[in-house]
Parts: structure tokens; sequence; C-alpha cells
């Protein structure tokens, strides 16, 4: 069978076209001990299972966008666990959360509680995508793992960081998150202050708040602390020097640790890629790249870019039909791989 009817499934699930899904979702504590929900369309210690890593959301695992996902995956037929990281909740990015994916994927693969122990899938978005990679490329990682999907991924963190910026005026969470990470090795008396403000810039732009809480927060702040904010989120050139002196205080060798297209050569499990083609946070070019230098190595991987979806949201897909042969083909070529 072509793994393209294999997603159809999935696809009609994704885009709210089934209303009866009979899903049913548990909360759990993970053997490592976080918070973690389960979602299952039948008697879960007998499907194959998939570990779904959410991305940088302050919603962690209740953001309706993962808990769609998972719907859709385990209404194909198999047990979704989607375990909540507070740092990833958090918006940080740490070396940690490889480490922490790592011993999480190995725990999970190993529990009986929640699939059938035998047939063992990872699933990412966004950022936590490239941080899941870069984790299963170590040596140790469950050995049952049979398929990856990143949706949104990079290949280099420090080919990421600058695109991010540039795409300030489309979308401004990306840029928000690296100022709130980032800033405090710049300035740091000043991060201080303006710590939280990036943080609720972020929350304003995630929640659409309206009207949106941080000129009234700026307004509690020093004389120096809103104007440097002011002339970071009003002047690009400005904001473009402020960003590019924040990355400087980072070590190479750091970004280098985050990027995954250093390290898939290890990899020994298919990889499938899905971008969205006008994603304003990661460029689709990063996933791209990610293609060309797995095939270079001889790898399984497919890839494909869709205008059905952005960075972490899906279009309603009768107005993006073009789109749907890249979800297709992706979605199923994972499942196809994870098998039944």
């Amino acid at each position: 069978m072509s793994p393209h009817y294999l997603a159809f499934p999935l696809l009609f699930c994704y885009a709210g076209l089934i209303k009866n899904r009979k899903i049913t979702k548990e909360d759990w504590i993970t053997p490592t001990g976080l918070r973690a929900k389960i979602f299952y369309p039948s008697e879960k210690k007998n499907l194959p299972g998939i570990y779904l890593q959410h991305g940088m959301s302050v919603l962690g695992i209740d953001d309706q966008r993962i808990a769609m996902l998972a719907e859709s995956l385990a209404y194909s037929g198999y047990s979704v666990v989607l375990p909540e990281f507070p740092e990833v909740k958090g918006l940080r990015f740490e070396l940690s959360t490889i480490d922490n994916i790592q011993r999480e994927a190995l725990q999970l693969s190993q529990s009986l509680e929640w699939y059938n122990g035998k047939k063992f899938g990872y699933f990412s978005v966004s950022f936590s995508s490239g941080l899941g990679l870069v984790a299963l490329c170590r040596d140790k990682r469950p050995e049952n793992l049979l398929a990856f999907m990143g949706i949104g991924g990079y290949a280099n963190f420090q080919d990421t960081y600058p695109f991010v910026f540039q795409n300030y005026d489309k979308d401004n969470y990306g840029v928000m998150v690296l100022f709130y990470n980032f800033y405090e090795g710049l300035e740091p008396k000043l991060s201080k202050e303006l710590k939280p403000i990036f943080w609720e810039a972020a929350m304003d732009n995630a929640f659409l708040r309206n009207p949106p809480l941080v000129p009234t927060l700026l307004e509690k702040c020093s004389k120096k602390a809103k104007e440097e904010f002011l002339r970071i989120t009003g002047i690009p050139e400005y904001r473009w020097e402020v960003a590019s002196a924040m990355k400087k205080t980072k070590p190479s060798e750091l970004m280098l640790q985050f990027s995954p297209v250093g390290q898939v050569a290890r990899c020994d499990f298919p990889i499938s890629l899905l971008h969205g083609v006008t994603d304003p946070v990661i460029a689709p070019q990063e996933s791209q790249v990610l293609f060309h230098h797995l095939k270079s190595l001889g790898k399984k991987v497919v890839f494909r870019t869709s205008s059905a979806i952005v960075h972490g949201d899906q279009l309603p897909l009768h107005t993006q039909i073009q789109g749907i042969p890249g979800l297709l083909l992706t979605f199923g070529s994972f499942l196809s791989w994870m098998g039944k």
C-alpha cells in the first residue's frame, strides 16, 4: 500500500473532519516523573507507541494544537504519549533538554504501561524537533525506535537564529523568545527588568492579547529599560545589532551542540521532514538542508514543504489543496515505517 493512503485517516482527523473520534485520554506520570497525557483509540497495551514531544508553548501539553496532533496520531491506530518538559514549557533553550529527551525516550520505550513495548516512534515540532533529533542520534537510544518525524525543524541553529529576526514583522514570537533567553548574556543588569518584558511580549503574541500587556508593564520600568525595549522593537537596524551581539556571547560550540546537521551521521532510523512553505519562525530551507545532508549520508529520509501548515498551525485544507500531497507523503511515510 502506498504511504499516502496510510495518512488519510490522520489527515481527516487533523483537519477536523472526523467528529466522533472515540479517542481515550489519560493523565499520566512518566517513569521519570514528568506530567504526561496518553491518547489511544482502543486497548493501549496492544498498540505501537509514538512519543510526541511538544514545542515551545507556555501551555505545554495543554496546547490544543499539540493535543489535536496527538489525537490524530492516535486515531490512526497508535498509543501516543505526550510528556511535558518544564524548561520547554518555560521557553528556555537549554542543552539539558537534549539529555532529557534522550532519557525520556529510553524510559518510555521500555515502559509497558502505555503501549505494546515493541514498535516505538518519535514525533516532534519546531525547535523540539531539532533537539529531539540530536538526542536520538546519540549512541544510547531506544533499540526499538522505528521512525522519526519532525515538523518545522531546523538543521543548523546558527543559521536559524538570524532568520527568526528577519521575520520580526511577520511574527515576533520567536524573536521575543530568543531575547528572553539570550539578552542576559549581553546586558546582565538591564536584563533583570527586560527579561519579564520579553516574556510578556511573547505572551501578547501567543494569546493575541488586545490590548497587549507590555505597554502597561513598561511604564513601571526604568527610563533606560523602557528606551532599550522601544529601540529593540521599533528600530530594525538596532534590533539586528543587539541580536548579533547576543549571539556572540554564546560560544559557537554551544550553537553546534544544538544543531542536528553535524550529528545525524550516527542515526540508523528513517526520518520524515515536513515544513510549512511560509513558516515565519524557522525557514523551510532548514529542513531542506537537513534532507540533502541526510541523503548525502545515505540515510532513509523524505522531505516535503506544504502550504497547508505554517509554524505550529494548520490552515483550512479546502483552501490549501495544493499542500495536501506533502502532508500525505511525510505523514504516510512515518506511519509506514512505524507499522502496526
